[in-house]
């Protein structure tokens, strides 16, 4: 009998129609991928099976775990599959944890609810499973805070708790996705493990087909909350028989055309930074006591001319935000200088900076994160117009929006709608319009297309270069999506604890890195046809 198994599963959300007679099944050991673009349901299915839909959502058909009626069951029954049968990791870590408990009370939490065990029995097992996921307490106390950990660990807090009191079935949605290549591989590798160990049913939700080809066993893919494939990963994968499954892998293998509008580039250096160092102060271990000085940036130099794109590329927690911060002068460096045109920049006062940053803009990870929900977006593309040397009118203003608008893509009609009518790829489009709008010689673009699916990344991508093309604008890609980097950079940089290690031409240095840290990165990058030769020669 199958651990779970869903059949004609229909999800009405008011009017709105999410799910459309959905069948999937998974047996104990099993893992199986739940592969779609962004809105095709994924999340729906997974919520659906946890009972945590949002109100005024009917569902029907039917969802059986290990012979349960879900949909039938009542609320007191479901808290205790929660976290006990059924575990669930979602896809924002810091969002998941509770900002206000450290590590150690939140993962002792579910044991000791669900176990009834004493503080010190359950501070135990506590110990146990972070030593398992990966954060021993000799290095971790379990008095550390989510803030202060990295992404890559406070996902494994996540999956901790998660599969603290061994579930049968574990759902991880998009558990990797905010992770470098290297966490990545560590994370899916744990995975696999407890499947294995304690033969656990695992449904992954992921849009990366290269990590699904990698690691699982069987694979279901939703367009708008409709079954458009079901059936064996590698057989589904190779054959392709099914269009949609044709395009998602056309678009996960996709390279932006560089080469139309190639903007000739400057030979000046457009950013300058010389040996950049930045150190944060220990935390205090005693009355008279400090824990040594960590040094985030160690003695960073680097060029970058105009109209040139370049990766900074590593580890979680090896400083690249901490550079970024400090390239966008944000934070200040404890030692270095940085140049911007011919004008050093790290010691000016927030007043002179107005002109640096009206040629200088940012596009973030989560661009919902970083838009104010209550404002329409042409508010919220004309927010860097205060940069400029003087005001607009009311005219200029609109002009402005509807030509940043229409160079990333979105339709001028659209100015009056708020972000969360807007999908993922939309709203992204609309961070980048909000950095171009200035008209800057340099954009900062922080894991811009880590949370898309493959689809919306293959256009986000071809936006970038055909940006950088048109108006010659210079990009600092910050990534850890080696693809990425290939299809979008000149040139690449890698950083491992604090330190440049490694730079060069993106091509030949990820074709053949020399440091340990770009092998470690190219070694663990995932791709999808490699994975599947893999898979088929296990297969014979």
């Amino acid at each position: 009998m199958a651990l779970l198994e869903i059949k004609n599963l229909s999800l009405k959300i008011g009017a709105f129609q999410a799910l459309k007679r959905v069948d999937l099944a998974i047996d104990p050991g099993e893992i199986r991928a739940l592969v779609g673009e962004s809105g095709s349901g994924k999340s729906m299915t997974a919520l659906s099976i946890m009972k945590l839909l949002p109100s005024g959502a009917k569902a029907e058909g039917q969802i059986r775990f290990n012979g349960k009626d879900i949909l039938a069951a009542s609320e007191a029954d479901m808290c205790q599959l929660r976290g006990d049968d059924i575990g669930m990791v979602f896809q924002e870590p810091m969002t998941a944890l509770n900002p206000v408990k450290t590590i150690g009370e939140q993962v002792a939490e579910g044991i000791r609810q669900h176990t009834r065990a004493s503080r010190a029995v359950a501070e135990e097992q506590t110990c146990a499973i972070l030593d398992r996921v990966g954060l021993p307490t000799s290095k971790f106390p379990l008095r550390r805070y989510p803030h202060e950990l990295s992404g890559g660990q406070r996902q494994r807090v996540v999956i901790a708790i998660a599969c603290a009191l061994k579930p049968k079935l574990l759902i991880a949605d998009e558990p990797t996705t905010a992770l470098d290549v290297v966490l990545q591989a560590q994370i899916l590798e744990l995975l696999q493990s407890l499947v294995d160990e304690q033969k656990m049913g695992l449904l992954l939700i992921s849009h990366d087909l290269a990590v699904v080809a990698d690691t699982a066993h069987s694979i279901t893919i939703l367009r708008h909350g409709e079954v458009m494939d079901n059936g064996e990963t590698t057989q589904i994968l190779t054959e392709q028989t099914h269009p949609y499954t044709r395009q998602l892998a056309q678009a996960s293998m996709h390279v932006p055309d560089r080469t139309s509008h190639q903007h000739v580039r400057s030979q000046g250096s457009l950013l300058s930074a010389r040996n950049l160092e930045r150190s944060y102060r220990g935390s205090r271990s005693g009355l008279f006591a400090r824990s040594e000085d960590t040094k985030a940036v160690d003695d960073v130099s680097f060029d970058l001319q105009q109209g040139q794109s370049m990766a900074l590329v590593g580890r979680s927690g090896c400083g690249k935000s901490t550079l970024a911060r400090m390239i966008l002068a944000l934070d200040r460096p404890t030692a270095g200088e940085i140049k911007f045109g011919n004008q050093r920049i790290d010691h000016l006062k927030e007043d002179a900076l107005r002109p640096v940053r009206q040629n200088m803009q940012v596009v973030f990870q989560d661009p919902y994160g970083s838009f104010n929900p209550r404002h329409k977006a042409d508010r919220l593309v004309a927010e860097p117009l205060y940069l400029l040397d003087r005001p607009l009118s009311s005219s200029e203003k609109r002009d402005r929006i509807d030509a940043a608008l229409e160079r990333v893509g979105i339709p001028r009609k659209d100015r009056d709608k708020y972000p969360h009518e807007f999908s993922g790829g939309q709203r992204q489009r609309l961070a980048i319009a909000r950095a171009i709008i200035t008209e800057p010689k340099l954009i900062v673009a922080d894991e811009p297309v880590s949370a898309l699916d493959v689809s919306i990344r293959a256009q986000i991508l071809d936006l970038f270069a055909d940006l950088n093309g048109r108006l010659g604008i210079a990009y600092l890609f910050i990534t850890h999506d080696l693809a990425v980097a290939r299809a979008i950079t000149d040139t690449v940089m890698i950083m491992s604890n604090g330190k440049i290690v490694e730079r060069g031409n993106t091509g030949e240095v990820l074709r053949n890195p020399q440091s340990d840290a770009g092998r470690a990165l190219v070694q663990a990058s995932p791709d999808l046809h490699k994975a599947l030769a893999r898979r088929i020669g296990e297969q014979g």
